[in-house]
């Protein structure tokens, strides 16, 4: 969410009502067709320089460079290919463990990509490889609330750990937390959100391959991880009570009075966990009463995800779909949401929006949510989406928070399709700020940019809108252009200032023409692969 969690997840260390549908599409271009077409097999194979790439090859060479390194670095652990088993890394260093909620969730995007890649081509081998990974981390790094509540150190000076949180026996991660006044231990709950997610997906997978596919480490995974990921993680907060209470005029007590990425992140692993059961209920064993848990919470989750919506239309009769507007109005992050100028804001230049949305690198969540209820719905229980309501949200992403220019892909850097500053001086950081799109720069920190954050998981959406799918054949022709002024490997050149992530150039190709793995590509892709338009 844009007060507590990161502008993007990070892979390894470095890296409703019925209103009036949409209007009929135009025909395709030749081009526009081409690209539609490309989409349709992308999990099978793309083109780049004329050459046909395989996309699972791609992909599986993907996860040897770029996806294992990022649960390498940010795990702590070593995977052995020998013997096909995960080892602690020698020698890290002692602040590791104090912040292992915060390494934990960097771990997610390598996460989510492997669970992406086994669900679209079956791949038992990646599964049994990520279940063992998952099983190491939990027996190396968990720890319980009563440990955490007997820890004591001469550097911590609060603890905010109280019995309202849970009983002694819950599992979770440990944070200790730098402030002004010393170091706070607690729970980071946005953190282990962000771990499960790709951990309720893998149990899903899981599910799915048949009893004499799985292996060993698979049951043992979903053995270990399955009470954990429902009483520990997603029933323990009881977000449905206070999403319920949200939707009350004038309700008080809240922890807070808007919807929360924590309670996103939430929703969908619990639409994992129930999908994953309705797979196999022997293997993915919930109780009645746990069943109706989750399916409750699913179902209030939805309802306060639509208790946040606006609907409008725009000036072409399109029906869009914002969300979450004016939900942080009061933070210091969207001081300058109105200030649209090129050069860094001065206190001077502090100016409000009222009724701004999330930013769009944060915002990236709810592609993730839609699909996973989507693809879920006859085992939650909950009819939604309808594909009208993806249309309704997909009109807004297309045609008014991307800027149109297909070769040179931008995007405002708030949903609602405001495009002022942002998180200026986030977090005490002295010439830090989010720039408006057309100003940012992924290499000048004055003016950080939000767009990459902006193309992921969308992709989860392009089978259902023309649109979206459009911007990823788009993103997809930018990382492979030729065109001097686009793709010249120079800070001056468009893909370079906009989309260089993680220290690697948005390109297929290096400066020797080899084949290279961009971690926002990989994510990019993965989106694709499991949700191919109908045939053109």
């Amino acid at each position: 969410m844009p007060i507590s969690g990161k502008r993007f997840l990070a892979m390894a260390a470095l890296f409703g009502a019925s209103i009036s549908c949409l209007p009929a599409s135009p025909p395709l271009s030749a081009q526009e067709a081409a690209s539609s077409a490309e989409l349709f097999n992308i999990s099978h194979s793309f083109v780049v320089n004329g050459k046909v790439v395989n996309t699972k090859s791609y992909l599986d060479q993907a996860w040897e460079a770029k996806g294992r390194p990022g649960l390498f670095y940010s795990g702590g652990m070593n995977w052995d290919p020998q013997s096909r088993q995960w080892h602690i890394k020698p020698g890290l260093p002692p602040d590791f463990s104090k912040a292992i909620a915060h390494y934990a969730s960097f771990t997610a995007t390598a996460g989510r990509i492997a669970v992406s890649m086994a669900a679209t081509y079956h791949e038992a081998d990646l599964a049994d490889e990520l279940a063992k990974f998952y099983s190491a981390f939990l027996h190396a790094n968990f720890t319980t609330l009563g440990d955490l509540r007997k820890t004591n150190s001469p550097q911590i000076k609060q603890k905010q750990l109280g019995p309202e949180l849970g009983p002694d026996s819950t599992r979770t991660l440990a944070w200790w937390a730098d402030s002004d006044g010393g170091v706070i231990l607690r729970e980071c709950f946005l953190c282990n959100g962000q771990y499960f997610v790709p951990v309720a997906g893998l149990v899903e997978v899981i599910a799915k391959f048949k009893p004499a596919e799985r292996t060993p480490a698979m049951t043992q995974f979903v053995a270990e991880y399955l009470p954990i990921l429902v009483t520990d993680h997603i029933l323990r907060p009881n977000f449905a009570q206070e999403m319920r209470a949200q939707m009350i005029s004038g309700s008080t007590n809240l922890k807070r009075p808007n919807m929360s990425e924590e309670e996103i992140g939430v929703v969908t692993a619990a639409v994992e966990v129930l999908g994953a059961n309705a797979v196999d209920p022997k293997l993915v064993l919930l109780t009645s009463d746990d069943r109706a848990k989750l399916k409750d919470l699913v179902k209030v989750g939805v309802d306060r995800f639509q208790f946040s919506r606006t609907l409008t239309k725009d000036s072409e009769g399109r029906t869009c779909a914002t969300y979450f507007n004016g939900d942080y109005d009061w933070s210091e992050d969207f001081e300058y949401a109105g200030y649209h100028g090129d050069k860094a804001p001065t206190p001077t230049d502090k100016a409000r929006v009222k009724g701004a949305s999330w930013d769009i690198g944060h915002f990236n969540v709810v592609p993730t949510l839609l699909r996973t209820l989507y693809d879920n719905r006859a085992a939650t229980g909950v009819d939604f989406p309808q594909k009208e309501d993806i249309e309704y949200i997909g009109n807004q992403y297309a045609f008014h928070v991307f800027e149109g220019d297909y070769k040179k892909p931008l995007f405002t850097n708030f949903f609602d399709g405001n495009d002022g500053w942002y998180r200026v001086g986030y977090l005490g950081r002295s010439g830090y700020g989010i720039a408006p799109s057309h100003y940012c720069n992924a290499s000048d920190p004055t003016h950080s940019c939000d767009t990459i954050g902006a193309s992921f998981w969308w992709g989860l959406l392009a089978s259902f809108h023309p649109g979206i799918a459009k911007i990823q054949s788009a993103l997809l022709d930018l990382a492979r252009s030729n065109d001097p002024t686009i793709a010249c490997l120079q800070p001056q050149c468009f893909r370079e200032r906009y989309y260089k992530y993680a220290d690697f150039s948005f390109s297929f190709l290096d400066a020797q023409g080899n084949m290279q793995y961009p971690p926002a590509l990989i994510v990019i892709l993965s989106g694709l692969i499991g949700n191919p338009l109908e045939s053109p």
